[in-house]
Protein backbone atom coordinates (compact mmCIF):
# COMPACT_ATOMS: atom_id res chain seq x y z
CA UNK A 1 0.00 0.00 0.00
CA UNK A 2 1.28 3.35 -1.23
CA UNK A 3 0.19 5.97 1.53
CA UNK A 4 1.55 9.72 0.66
CA UNK A 5 1.55 11.93 4.27
CA UNK A 6 2.44 15.56 3.97
CA UNK A 7 5.92 16.52 5.02
CA UNK A 8 4.43 18.99 7.51
CA UNK A 9 1.28 18.22 9.46
CA UNK A 10 0.39 21.59 9.77
CA UNK A 11 -2.19 23.40 7.36
CA UNK A 12 -0.51 25.60 4.93
CA UNK A 13 -3.50 27.19 3.36
CA UNK A 14 -3.99 29.80 5.14
CA UNK A 15 -7.56 30.04 7.43
CA UNK A 16 -10.05 32.84 7.50
CA UNK A 17 -13.24 30.89 8.08
CA UNK A 18 -13.52 28.02 10.89
CA UNK A 19 -16.91 26.07 10.69
CA UNK A 20 -17.48 23.26 12.80
CA UNK A 21 -20.14 20.25 11.58
CA UNK A 22 -23.24 19.86 14.07
CA UNK A 23 -21.63 16.31 14.65
CA UNK A 24 -17.75 17.91 15.90
CA UNK A 25 -19.51 20.46 18.08
CA UNK A 26 -21.16 18.30 19.90
CA UNK A 27 -18.38 15.69 20.42
CA UNK A 28 -16.43 19.30 21.45
CA UNK A 29 -19.12 19.82 24.00
CA UNK A 30 -19.44 16.43 25.17
CA UNK A 31 -16.12 16.59 25.71
CA UNK A 32 -15.63 19.34 27.41
CA UNK A 33 -18.19 18.74 29.86
CA UNK A 34 -16.89 15.35 30.67
CA UNK A 35 -13.52 17.10 31.86
CA UNK A 36 -14.76 19.93 33.28
CA UNK A 37 -13.44 21.46 35.71
CA UNK A 38 -10.28 20.03 34.05
CA UNK A 39 -8.80 21.78 31.07
CA UNK A 40 -9.83 19.41 27.91
CA UNK A 41 -7.78 19.52 24.96
CA UNK A 42 -7.90 17.86 21.46
CA UNK A 43 -7.24 17.35 17.75
CA UNK A 44 -9.46 19.06 14.93
CA UNK A 45 -9.66 17.35 11.53
CA UNK A 46 -11.71 17.53 8.24
CA UNK A 47 -11.29 19.80 4.67
CA UNK A 48 -10.00 23.40 4.20
CA UNK A 49 -10.52 24.92 0.98
CA UNK A 50 -10.67 28.49 -0.17
CA UNK A 51 -10.01 29.49 3.39
CA UNK A 52 -12.20 27.91 5.26
CA UNK A 53 -11.77 25.20 7.08
CA UNK A 54 -14.50 22.58 7.79
CA UNK A 55 -14.18 20.36 10.79
CA UNK A 56 -15.86 17.07 10.83
CA UNK A 57 -14.41 15.35 13.18
CA UNK A 58 -12.63 15.98 16.55
CA UNK A 59 -10.27 14.01 18.74
CA UNK A 60 -9.67 14.24 22.35
CA UNK A 61 -6.25 14.01 23.25
CA UNK A 62 -4.93 13.66 27.13
CA UNK A 63 -4.16 16.87 29.14
CA UNK A 64 -1.28 15.04 30.62
CA UNK A 65 -1.18 18.38 32.95
CA UNK A 66 -4.77 17.80 34.57
CA UNK A 67 -5.05 20.95 35.41
CA UNK A 68 -7.57 24.14 35.57
CA UNK A 69 -5.78 26.46 33.81
CA UNK A 70 -3.34 24.57 31.18
CA UNK A 71 -3.18 21.57 29.22
CA UNK A 72 -0.19 20.13 27.25
CA UNK A 73 0.40 17.29 25.36
CA UNK A 74 1.60 13.66 24.87
CA UNK A 75 3.27 14.85 21.54
CA UNK A 76 3.16 11.28 20.37
CA UNK A 77 0.28 10.67 20.95
CA UNK A 78 -0.59 14.03 18.74
CA UNK A 79 1.21 12.82 15.86
CA UNK A 80 -0.23 9.30 15.53
CA UNK A 81 -3.41 10.66 15.84
CA UNK A 82 -2.95 12.92 13.24
CA UNK A 83 -1.02 10.59 11.10
CA UNK A 84 -3.78 8.02 11.27
CA UNK A 85 -6.57 10.50 10.51
CA UNK A 86 -4.63 11.58 7.36
CA UNK A 87 -4.88 7.76 6.27
CA UNK A 88 -8.67 8.43 6.37
CA UNK A 89 -8.58 11.30 4.31
CA UNK A 90 -8.93 13.88 7.17
CA UNK A 91 -7.00 16.87 6.87
CA UNK A 92 -5.51 18.15 10.47
CA UNK A 93 -6.99 21.91 10.50
CA UNK A 94 -5.59 22.61 14.76
CA UNK A 95 -6.19 22.49 18.09
CA UNK A 96 -8.72 22.88 20.73
CA UNK A 97 -8.99 23.55 24.36
CA UNK A 98 -10.97 24.79 27.00
CA UNK A 99 -10.82 27.36 29.51
CA UNK A 100 -12.68 26.33 32.58
CA UNK A 101 -15.12 29.00 33.83
CA UNK A 102 -13.04 31.65 31.63
CA UNK A 103 -13.18 33.57 28.58
CA UNK A 104 -11.74 32.25 25.32
CA UNK A 105 -8.91 34.67 25.14
CA UNK A 106 -5.39 33.14 24.70
CA UNK A 107 -3.65 32.73 27.64
CA UNK A 108 0.25 34.27 27.53
CA UNK A 109 1.44 30.51 27.11
CA UNK A 110 -1.13 29.75 24.19
CA UNK A 111 0.01 32.65 22.51
CA UNK A 112 3.76 31.81 22.95
CA UNK A 113 2.94 27.78 21.43
CA UNK A 114 1.01 29.32 18.75
CA UNK A 115 3.64 30.98 17.47
CA UNK A 116 5.89 27.28 17.47
CA UNK A 117 3.01 26.28 14.88
CA UNK A 118 1.76 29.11 12.93
CA UNK A 119 -0.30 27.19 10.19
CA UNK A 120 -2.28 25.87 13.05
CA UNK A 121 -5.98 27.09 14.03
CA UNK A 122 -6.34 27.38 17.40
CA UNK A 123 -10.31 26.81 18.51
CA UNK A 124 -10.74 28.16 22.85
CA UNK A 125 -13.51 27.21 24.47
CA UNK A 126 -14.40 29.03 27.63
CA UNK A 127 -17.22 26.61 29.35
CA UNK A 128 -18.90 26.21 32.21
CA UNK A 129 -21.76 24.07 33.59
CA UNK A 130 -24.21 27.37 32.21
CA UNK A 131 -22.50 28.72 29.60
CA UNK A 132 -20.23 28.06 26.09
CA UNK A 133 -18.35 30.40 24.14
CA UNK A 134 -15.80 29.41 21.29
CA UNK A 135 -13.22 31.64 19.75
CA UNK A 136 -10.50 30.42 17.07
CA UNK A 137 -6.94 32.05 16.23
CA UNK A 138 -3.98 31.57 14.25
CA UNK A 139 -0.87 33.30 13.78
CA UNK A 140 -1.62 36.53 11.65
CA UNK A 141 0.11 36.40 7.98
CA UNK A 142 2.82 39.31 9.56
CA UNK A 143 4.04 36.11 11.17
CA UNK A 144 3.49 37.10 14.96
CA UNK A 145 0.21 38.78 15.90
CA UNK A 146 -2.91 36.66 16.45
CA UNK A 147 -5.66 36.40 13.89
CA UNK A 148 -9.35 35.84 15.05
CA UNK A 149 -10.75 33.51 12.81
CA UNK A 150 -14.57 33.69 12.04
CA UNK A 151 -16.37 30.31 14.21
CA UNK A 152 -19.22 29.01 12.97
CA UNK A 153 -21.45 26.12 13.84
CA UNK A 154 -23.69 24.22 10.88
CA UNK A 155 -27.28 23.82 12.77
CA UNK A 156 -27.87 20.24 10.22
Amino acid sequence: MNLQINHSVVPIVKIYVLRLSREAYLDLYNHISEKYPLEACGILLGKIENGIAVVTRILPLRNIKESRTEFWIDEKEWIGKILEAQKQGLEYIGLYHSHPDAEPLPSPSDRHRMLECPGEVWLIVGYSPSSLTMAAYRVGDDGYSLLSISTQVAHE
